[in-house]
């Protein structure tokens, strides 16, 4: 089975939206999987979970684009939390949650904003993992931006708990990409859904 209809296979079976008109793009990411669909052992700070945009041709769902990526925190905001309960670790699910914006202040550029409401695990044992944490939910500027041309081993501050795409190139592909979608064509401020899949459940 192809990694696309893998995918399509598990959100069908959790009852995730899924896009399938002409031209609209399924933003999803799966973590401990590289770009090319093989899993990988999703070890800490690095940026080893895919960013993929997956569209339906005719009915039959297609892998359009895919890049590294990281929805995870590393080790700088792990140990040094934004939040005094623990660094935000997205909950798997799907969230209509994020609009086209600008993400940052010291180096700002274009990225989809959160503005709607997404589930995160607490970090509170920094042990970068979600067993046992606790679900906090709300507004937490999770947004899904680039990472500033860190290296792939050392994810260091450039994510906190938002979906971070490794090169800021590829990003700015993905950006072009999401907003080639009718929908966002037609309105800018359209929401755009976002799935964060666990890679060995798929």
């Amino acid at each position: 089975m192809k990694l696309a209809e893998k995918i399509v296979k598990y959100m069908e079976a959790n009852k995730y939206h899924l896009a399938t008109r002409a031209g609209e793009k399924n933003i999803i990411y799966v973590e401990g999987m590289d770009p090319d669909g093989t899993l990988n052992a999703d070890t800490p700070n690095h940026f080893n979970d895919a960013r993929v945009l997956l569209v339906f041709h005719k009915g039959v769902p297609t892998i359009e684009a895919a890049w590294e990526a990281t929805t995870e925190p590393g080790y700088y905001y792990t140990d040094n939390p934004m939040n005094p309960n623990g660094a935000a670790r997205i909950a798997f699910g799907q969230y209509w949650a994020w609009q086209v914006g600008l993400h940052g202040y010291s180096h700002p550029h274009e990225a989809l904003i959160q503005v709607g409401m997404v589930k995160v695990h607490r970090d509170w044992n920094r042990d970068m993992m979600r067993t046992g944490d606790a679900i906090d939910e709300g507004y937490f500027g999770i947004n899904q931006h680039h990472g500033y041309g860190h290296p792939k081993n050392d994810i260091h501050t450039a994510g906190a708990g938002c979906f971070v795409g490794h090169d800021p190139d590829e990003h700015f592909d993905f950006m072009d990409r999401v907003k080639s979608d009718p929908r966002y064509i037609a309105d800018p401020e359209f929401v755009f859904p976002t799935a964060i899949l666990p890679g060995n459940k798929l």
